[in-house]
């Protein structure tokens, strides 16, 4: 099937209103790195719609009526599709009975008693309102029960909004008690661990390495023995910062992946399948240095959010939905190697296929991946040409032949090597 183009207008996939919209939310918004990837604009004027009014299962629908297959699933929150009726269903209900009223709401021990099911080997859990909450909170418990101040971290890694973590040296915050190494650099681990591992309080590790315009790297197996080497030699702790990957590299936690047990675990962005709510998973020994510390926030206690949770939880597991969205990734890599190379392209696809990164070959300045990615959403798909994409359990066999099918025509869109950009 040939689709025609949703938008002739040389100005991108923005129509009238959409326009608008970015008329006056530069007037009222700081703009820069503010936002960032939630930002259509860090895609590139023009090559995303940048305002979305509706959206169900994987589609979305921009201000100006134009939906689109959608492979961003909201930057990781859609796992199941979009305003998914049980999940909805049982938020509605929440919702008439209380949202936020003093004190515990019941919600709160069934959603702990959930995790801990679905996350095995861990023995307590604390809800939270978003994942930068939990790693925050993993900091502030390594410290507290080692009595040691430094973290280790991983060069361009993302671990949330504390100041700490997304300032740099010279930024004007206190960063003296962290110290990143290069990702996979074993040697600089061990020289960490030579000076300063008497100082250590712990690791914080994500699954994988997926930066913007770069190829998603895994840990190697090097790597990985030398952050246990460091956990042996100076008791220093780990936590897994799962927040962006949890549920779509392995259903019950991305380190059984990779074969590493972590003292504490990060859970957030799919867990509520677009409700706010996010976790810390952490063993018996760690539970004193826990309670020990203060940690409130007035919408954490949001049981609406912890109901769409748990019902997230039972119908991810009940419907086998780790299965669905892997071969839905697995058929949509497969189709866009083929059309990409039935037009004249290389292509990279790095990464598990639930996540993929798309990258072209000798594609300065990511020019032809942006324009990609424009004639793709102006035929209606949604496929991110900066950031790793996301699969969800809604993106069945027609919804990814239909993408494939849109990949095909943008890619004959998009110049080829030794093509003008």
């Amino acid at each position: 099937m040939t689709k025609e183009r949703k938008s002739p207008e040389a100005a991108g996939v923005d129509g009238p209103r959409g326009q608008d919209l970015w008329q006056r939310a530069d007037s009222v918004l700081p703009g820069g790195n503010i936002y960032f990837s939630r930002s259509a604009r860090f895609a590139g004027d023009g090559n995303l719609p940048g305002f979305i009014e509706r959206a169900e299962g994987c589609r979305v629908t921009d201000v100006d009526g134009r939906t689109y297959l959608d492979f961003n699933c909201g930057n990781g929150p859609n796992l199941l599709g979009y305003l998914h009726p049980e999940v909805e269903e049982a938020a509605r209900a929440q919702a008439a009975e209380a949202s936020l009223a003093s004190f515990f709401p019941p919600a709160l021990v069934e959603l702990s008693e959930r995790l801990l099911d679905a996350v095995p080997g861990y023995d307590w859990t604390v809800a939270v309102k978003a994942g930068s909450d939990a790693t925050a909170l993993a900091a502030r418990i390594m410290r507290a029960a080692t009595g040691r101040p430094l973290i280790l971290l991983f060069k361009n890694a993302y671990h949330g909004l504390s100041p700490e973590f997304i300032s740099r040296p010279g930024q004007g915050w206190d960063t003296s008690n962290l110290r990143r190494v290069a990702w996979n650099d074993t040697e600089g681990i061990a020289d960490l661990l030579e000076h300063e591992g008497d100082q250590l309080a712990g690791v914080i590790l994500n699954p994988l390495d997926q930066n913007p315009m770069r190829p998603t790297r895994y840990p190697s197996a090097d790597f990985l023995a030398a952050i246990e080497r460091v956990r042996e030699e100076s008791g220093a702790l780990l936590t897994f910062d799962d927040v962006r990957h949890g549920f779509r590299l392995h259903p019950r936690g991305s380190h059984q992946a990779l074969g590493i047990e972590p003292d504490l675990v990060c859970l957030g962005k799919a867990l509520g399948n677009g409700h706010s709510v996010a976790a810390l998973l952490g063993k018996e020994p760690l539970r004193e240095a826990c309670s020990g510390l203060m940690l409130t926030s007035t919408y954490i206690f949001d049981p609406v959010a912890f109901r769409a949770a748990i019902t997230t939880l039972d119908v991810y597991f009940r419907d086998l939905a780790f299965e669905r969205i892997e071969r839905a990734g697995g058929r949509l890599k497969t189709g866009l190697l083929r059309v990409a190379g039935d037009t004249g392209h290389n292509i990279e696809l790095s990464g598990p296929v639930t996540m993929p990164t798309l990258l072209f070959e000798e594609d300065p300045n990511n020019i032809r991946a942006r324009r990609f990615a424009r004639e793709a959403a102006m035929l209606g798909a949604i496929f991110h040409p900066s950031l790793n994409w996301f699969m969800c359990a809604a993106h069945d066999d027609e919804a990814v032949d239909e993408a494939i099918e849109i990949a095909h025509q943008a890619f004959e869109q998009t110049p080829r090597v030794g093509e003008a950009l």
